[in-house]
């Protein structure tokens, strides 16, 4: 069995069959699980300090200890007889059979503990250095890993302490000899790796990413045997039974699944994720490998003469937490870890990407006029933004001002609002009080609201802002008078409360539960509806203009309607790929939904069918470039700029663009970066420093890339016409220009001091800067690959022998003196490469491969 966890749920699986045994629901701050080697008990580590333990089978508890210390790892020991946990303070030991602690032993090194050896008599501990191995017995250090720290999130122990396992921020599971260190092997596809660990024989590995996927890996090949797929959300935690039967994994979607695992099964369960189309591409400088990306934050990186994938890079290691959509339809406000960011529906561009919180945010709200965005964050406050996302464009550039921060709550804020008329904002929050603020006084605090015994997770106001309604992890629904403070109505559910809605005439009251159940009834106290069909929480409630209907957004990745005179589900939409955050009748016959998926959709109620769909919030790479010596790899991501450095692996950002970054290009010496953006801006950023420079104004002109010359006071600057632009980076201005006669461009690049390679989708040409006219014959010296516009590709050492591509499926083209590589529409890349001459006839043959 493998066991898996999420906020508020427990999961199991058996490996042999993907059979779902059970789901065991805990308190939201559950870390850690582990599964007991006969796969019947499960324990849970909790950050409040607590563990627990139950049974698989009847879900009884049968262990709680409260402790003070945040638990990191918690493993059975001694037979099952015993848990061992440890924290950042101590290792300890606790008997299961009894219900006593046994041995507390205080860490000599700083850091937090992962995972024990199967005997109970070793620990990984990491901290920001390295990865050591701890005696638990003593607390003493016996060895270090080097590998450090900050790069891997996930780390394990086989059962014989021969092998240990780490998963990485950048998608990767090593395993290491523990005698020599020497790496043994590299195991790729996930992203960000959360959590691993050895089976019950050593010979297989669970891993759980924050993609949502479990996947069981071989040892022996790391070769990738299955994938588990059915968590909405990243997954936090997953453990083993020692007899290779039970898989169990926790997710932040709330649950923790128990599966059954089957041999055999893994043919069944292969699948084709879907790819963009190739977005951005580069070579490194000896031809071996490309980089290239699309929508999303991972780079890929592939081997040209294998074809195989090497390493993928994840830019920004942030995941979307809360999304949701101006009232008009026409922005979307999504939250990554401490940052803002939001977006014009209409065309994706990105508006806003800021820091906005000294924490995670968890809420986003739009005002009723869209003017003001509302946040709130574990930092435990709250703040409202003036984006200025409806300036007129021909007004100056303005930072998005914070107008308040309110201060008042004393732990997480889970739920922010709006009244109707924007004067007043609520808040629900994990200290268990609700909070109603008054955005137009000094003071901003009017009321504060008690009552819930646990975090409030939901909140929201009624039409005439005269009650508040309220939904809780303690399973209570409440709804507050705002001037007396009093609660008028008061319902108890199976399980915590999701999301909660006032009807347009404030006298029903709708509520989304983790128990996969819709419950609605009225201000009068009569049960109106209990709507059920989802598979899983219901995350987003809203009702029809007429109140005769309600919409529903799912974990289960549905959107569903329900008519309320029947009580029954009237259509399911299906299309999302994660979890429903946000639903709203736009129109009588016209559903609107956001998703963890990244698209923004619109729905026909009456044929079920989807009406739009915009990629609006997505992460977009919209440009990769190489330094000289191969080492750091910009990536333009929305409109950050992120520096990876390939060697340590830290990463710096260079923030100022407003829109998309198109280009990327380094200086010479690597010491200087110039960027293009859709904010029709050029600048130039110290790498160093993380500084920028030097701006351009480009205005109407529409540059797509930018390019130093071996004179580093000139950069130009290419546009979607054909036109080439010079910047004197000293003066400011532009110099001259010349018609390329190319309508679409794809870069461009110096190859001497007076020679611009241009690469398009349908030819590779080489022109004179000074006379503006082709140069055939440095082509023909440069030994520069020429690609056709009819698609024929030539060598000028062998021009009669020649390679047809077709053309009409490529979106990025790029080249050096051995291969042109096309990036297609299809999220493949094609390598052309050049073969050197036979050594009998001299001529050159060239040949293709998709990798």
């Amino acid at each position: 069995m493998v066991a898996a966890h999420t906020w508020g749920k427990i999961y199991i699986w058996g490996v042999e069959d993907l059979k779902e045994l059970c789901v065991v629901r805990t308190p939201l701050d559950l870390i850690c699980i582990a599964l007991s080697s006969d796969g019947k008990s499960i324990a849970a580590g909790f950050e409040s300090g607590s563990i627990q333990v139950w049974d698989v089978e009847t879900k009884n508890e049968r262990v709680r200890n409260i402790g003070k210390e945040s638990i990191s790892c918690i493993a059975f020991i001694d037979k099952d007889q015993e848990v061992i946990y440890g924290s950042s303070k101590s290792i300890c030991r606790y008997s299961v059979k009894s219900n006593e602690q046994l041995t507390d032993v205080k860490l000599k090194l700083e850091g937090q503990p992962l995972s024990f050896s199967r005997d109970g008599k070793r620990a990984i501990l990491r901290n920001q250095d390295h990865f050591h191995i701890i005696n638990t017995e003593t607390g003493d250090k016996i060895s270090t890993l080097d590998i450090p720290g900050f790069e891997a999130e996930a780390a394990a122990i086989s059962r014989d302490g021969e092998k240990v396992v780490s998963g990485l921020y950048d998608g990767t599971i090593r395993t290491f000899n523990v005698q020599s260190w020497n790496e043994e092997s590299w195991l790729i596809g996930h992203n960000s790796v959360t959590s691993v660990a050895f089976s019950g024989d050593d010979q297989r590995i669970v891993s759980g990413s924050d993609d949502g996927s479990v996947r069981i890996w071989s040892v022996s090949d790391g070769e990738e045997e299955m994938k588990l797929v059915g968590h909405t959300l990243g997954v936090r935690s997953v453990a083993y039974s020692d007899d290779g039967l039970r898989v169990a994994s926790g997710s932040y979607d709330g649950t923790v699944r128990i599966w059954s695992v089957e041999p055999g099964l893994e043919e069944r369960q292969s699948s084709s994720e879907n790819r963009w189309k190739v977005t951005a591409l580069a070579l490194s400088s000896d031809g071996q490998r490309v980089f290239y990306a699309g929508e999303g934050r991972r780079v890929l990186i592939r081997n040209v003469n294998n074809g195989k994938e090497e390493r993928p890079l994840i830019v920004g290691r942030d995941h979307v937490n809360t999304i949701t959509i101006s009232n008009d339809g026409r922005y979307a406000a999504t939250a990554s870890g401490s940052r803002l960011h939001i977006y014009d529906m209409g065309d994706g561009y990105s508006l806003v990407d800021m820091k906005a919180h000294e924490d995670l945010i968890l809420s986003v709200a739009f005002s009723p006029d869209n003017k003001k965005v509302a946040t709130g964050s574990c930092d435990k406050t709250i703040r409202i933004w003036d984006p200025k996302i409806e300036e007129e464009e021909d007004e100056e550039e303005e930072e998005e001002e914070e107008k308040k921060k309110l201060e008042g709550h004393d732990d997480t804020v889970w739920s922010v609002s709006f009244s109707a008329d924007g004067s007043k904002l609520v808040s629900g929050s994990s200290d268990h009080t609700i909070r109603i603020w008054d955005l137009e006084s000094e003071s901003a605090m009017i009321k504060t609201l008690r009552g819930h015994t646990g975090p409030v997770l939901c909140v929201a106001f009624s039409s005439d802002s005269q009650m508040v309604v309220s939904g809780s992890h303690d399973k209570t629904v409440r709804v507050w008078g705002v001037e007396t403070g009093e609660v008028k109505q008061r319902r108890t559910y199976g399980d915590s409360i999701w999301s909660v809605a006032f009807s347009p005439n404030n006298s029903k009251i709708v509520s989304g539960c983790n128990d996969h159940k819709i419950y609605v009834w009225d201000l009068k106290g009569d049960k109106v509806a209990v709507l059920e069909g989802h598979t899983d929480a219901v995350l987003s409630v809203a009702f029809s203009s007429d109140q005769q209907r309600v919409v529903s957004g799912s974990h289960d990745t549905t959107v569903r309607l329900w008519d309320l005179e029947t009580g029954k589900e009237v259509r399911e939409m299906v299309g999302h790929t994660d979890s429903v955050q946000f639903v709203k009748f736009q129109e009588d016959d016209t559903v609107s939904s956001a998703s963890d998926d990244s698209t923004y959709r619109t729905w026909d109620v009456r044929t079920g069918k989807q009406k739009t769909r915009a990629v609006a919030f997505d992460n977009w790479v919209g440009s990769i470039a190489l330094s000289s010596d191969d080492r750091l790899l910009a990536v333009g991501l929305n409109s950050t700029i992120h520096i990876l450095d390939m060697e340590t692996g830290n990463e710096r950002t260079l923030q100022g663009h407003t829109y998309r970054v198109v280009s990327i290009s380094f200086l010479y010496n690597n010491e200087k970066i110039v960027s293009v953006s859709d904010d029709e801006t050029a600048r130039i950023w110290n790498v160093e420093k993380k500084e920028e420079e030097r701006r351009l104004e480009i205005g109407s002109n529409e540059m797509y890339s930018a390019t130093f010359s071996l004179d580093p006071k000139i950069v130009a600057l290419r546009g979607w016409n054909g036109r080439i632009w010079f910047w004197n980076v000293e003066t400011g201005a532009t110099e001259k220009k010349f018609e390329s006669g190319r309508e679409w461009m794809s870069s461009i690049s110096f190859i001497d001091a007076t020679h611009l390679v241009v690469w398009s989708c349908d030819a590779i040409q080489i022109w004179n800067v000074e006379t503006g006219e082709k140069d055939e014959d440095v082509a023909d010296r440069a030994n520069v690959p020429i690609l056709l516009r009819d698609g024929w590709i030539y060598s000028s050492s062998a021009p009669n022998t020649r390679c047809w591509f077709p053309l009409d499926s490529v979106s990025k083209v790029i080249s050096n003196t051995s291969c042109v590589v096309f990036g297609l529409n299809s999220g493949n890349i094609v390598v052309v490469k050049l073969k050197q001459p036979m050594p009998r006839s001299g001529t050159t043959k060239l040949s293709n491969a998709i990798i």
